[in-house]
């Protein structure tokens, strides 16, 4: 099945939108370029549309050097420094698009601190939904967190 992801990153009062790629297993990652906006619809619609339109690149079997460096992306681009911190102050959303339809995910904090998904916030949309319904959702649902 073809699934398109984009991730949406809340800190600090801005949005990260990380490009990705994918293992030959299948798996997806984060990789640069991120694109740094204003979580507003106007600046998070069209760059969380090209992250979806854009085919994902396709990676080797990663050495531990490359796994490290791609995990410690997105602490390191927001400045958050570590995971940790970045999972207790941010926020963390998913956009899968497919011929099925459009799934948002939206994070909370687990027992140890950590992100899921948070089942009773789970979104799904028709196929074809435009994207600012998607994107104003996510806006709906940042909106509610604490500041």
């Amino acid at each position: 099945m073809d699934i398109q992801m984009a991730a949406i990153i809340i800190w600090n009062g801005k949005a990260f939108v990380p490009s990705n790629a994918r293992y030959r297993n299948g798996i997806f990652t984060d990789i640069e370029p991120v694109h740094v906006v204003n979580p507003t619809l106007t600046e998070l619609v069209p760059v969380v549309q090209a992250t979806l339109a854009t085919e994902p690149a396709l990676l080797p079997d990663p050495t531990r050097e490359e796994v490290k460096a791609q995990q410690d992306l997105l602490p390191k681009v927001t400045g958050a420094r570590t995971w940790k911190r970045l999972c207790q102050k941010g926020i963390s959303y998913v956009i899968e698009q497919s011929p099925k339809g459009v799934l948002l995910e939206m994070s909370r904090l687990d027992t140890k601190g950590r992100w899921e998904f948070d089942p009773d916030k789970r979104r799904n949309f028709a196929p074809g939904t435009d994207l600012t319904i998607v994107i104003q959702a996510v806006l709906s649902d940042l909106e509610t967190r604490p500041k």
